[in-house]
């Protein structure tokens, strides 16, 4: 089963902290062992300068080096510091009382005034580091000037001991900043994803029936979720509502052609009248059922639909519309923004402008113009809203018929002939299917009938 989306990041979160810290301490320690193996070198190489400000070659039967040194761990059995100085030849001149019960081997000669450093082992097995270095002293009454070479050295053990608390302290302080840091990246993480556990909390109300959309205020980030979910709810309430409102609308409209049709076959008369009455009313409730299927099977708003080019949807139905009223000899014009898109299903604005420019045909004297444009943004809106006006130069309509037409939830009979089943299908999918509005404005010069979409 996948983790948690919580688990998820935390586990990679904790291996990259891990793998970071390791390869931190492992920089840490490496510095750490250069830095204090860089002070011992300096270490010796202070007590050979010592020794050499110290060393009275000149005297034969002098000690070459005073009994008291300054440093008194040179003068300390086993104290872990030692010094000697070999002559020419790899004799022992001197040593420090440190070294008592055990030697040193002499280091191979090296040119004068360089320091070397080497790793070595005592007689008694102790590992050292040692520091030597080679000097050509000028004695009174010689000729050519003696060689000697100044050894210091100082056991590993107190390195090494050094070393390992370093490291102890090190992996302990880590450790401990690693669990701190794991526990404040859990705590970030619940916070951080606290909105989207809230946004599931709500979609679990919603489906429980508690609520009926996201209501939350949630981060910038989830915005766009949280708003196309609650456009696909809406959506699936209002597509529910019209099936819902389509089955009473058609049992409403079809309760008097049923009741005509029942009063005629009980009266028992089926003469020539008779015929076109029940004619008649066959017809009108093909025409209610066909339009009652009709407007339920609308799309709608979509928030996830791709755009639709306005503009050859528009051509291809003035195309089609040209030749149908071709005998009437209309001018059907058209100007659309190449630009406006349409934000849902290609069939609703087919739909729509087709039943609009159908209707300007049949009333126009000789001219229609239809016409497309988006609207400009409102303060958060993501999409423009879309602008169709189809104008004629028919006689217009009465102003009581255009309140009568707009009028929410007039019935396919109330509906003015010409103006009627097309114009209510117009209505119910731009006010209700996409939030728009559809106006009516008549004048002497003819009829302009404008739809304007929303799509957020």
């Amino acid at each position: 089963m996948p983790l948690s989306l919580n688990s998820r990041i935390l586990v990679v979160a904790g291996i990259v902290l891990v793998v970071f810290l390791g390869a931190a301490s492992y920089g840490i320690d490496r510095s750490f062992r250069d830095t204090t193996l860089a002070a011992v070198h300096e270490r010796l190489k202070a007590q050979v300068y010592m020794l050499l400000g110290l060393a009275n070659f000149d005297t034969p039967k002098a000690p070459p080096i005073p009994v008291a040194l300054p440093d008194p761990l040179l003068s300390m059995t086993d104290s872990g510091h030692y010094a000697q100085i070999f002559d020419g030849d790899g004799k022992v001149v001197w040593r420090s009382r440190s070294m008592l019960g055990f030697a040193v081997r002499a280091p191979p000669q090296n040119p004068p005034g360089e320091f070397v450093f080497e790793d070595t082992v005592s007689s008694t097995d102790e590992r050292l580091f040692c520091t030597s270095y080679d000097v050509e002293w000028e004695t009174r009454g010689k000729a050519t000037p003696r060689r000697y070479t100044l050894q210091a050295c100082e056991g590993r053990a107190a390195y090494e001991l050094q070393v390992r608390s370093f490291l102890r302290s090190l992996w302990l302080w880590f450790s401990i900043l690693t669990l701190l840091l794991l526990a404040t990246q859990t705590a970030i993480l619940r916070w951080g994803l606290r909105p989207l556990r809230e946004v599931a909390i709500e979609l679990r109300a919603i489906e429980a029936g508690r609520q009926n959309a996201i209501t939350g205020e949630y981060p910038r980030e989830l915005r766009s979720l949280t708003r196309n979910l609650n456009a696909l709810i809406a959506a699936r309430d209002t597509h529910v509502q019209r099936y819902r409102n389509a089955l009473g609308d058609l049992a409403h409209s079809l309760k008097t052609p049923l009741a005509v049709l029942r009063s005629t076959l009980e009266a028992g008369r089926v003469d020539g009248e008779t015929v076109r009455a029940l004619t008649e009313q066959v017809a009108q409730i093909d025409d209610t059922v066909r339009y009652q299927l009709q407007r339920a099977a609308t799309v709608g708003r979509n928030a996830f639909a791709p755009p639709v080019a306005v503009a050859p949807v528009i051509e291809r139905i003035a195309g089609s519309l040209r030749k149908v009223y071709h005998a009437r000899e209309l001018e059907i014009e058209t100007e659309v923004d190449a630009t406006a898109r349409f934000f849902g299903d290609q069939g609703d604005l087919m739909e729509v402008v087709g039943n609009l420019a159908d209707n300007a045909c049949k009333w126009a004297r000789s001219r229609i113009v239809i016409r497309a444009h988006p609207l400009a943004l409102r303060p958060g809106q993501r999409r423009h809203a879309l602008e169709i006006a189809v104008d004629d130069d028919g006689p217009g309509m009465p102003a009581h018929l255009v309140q009568q037409a707009l009028k929410r939830g007039g019935r396919l009979d109330e509906a003015a002939e010409g103006h009627g089943i097309g114009l209510s299908v117009v209505r119910d999918l731009v006010e209700t299917g996409y939030g728009g509005l559809l106006s009516i404005e008549s004048s002497a010069t003819g009829l302009q009938v404008r739809a304007v979409f929303e799509f957020d």
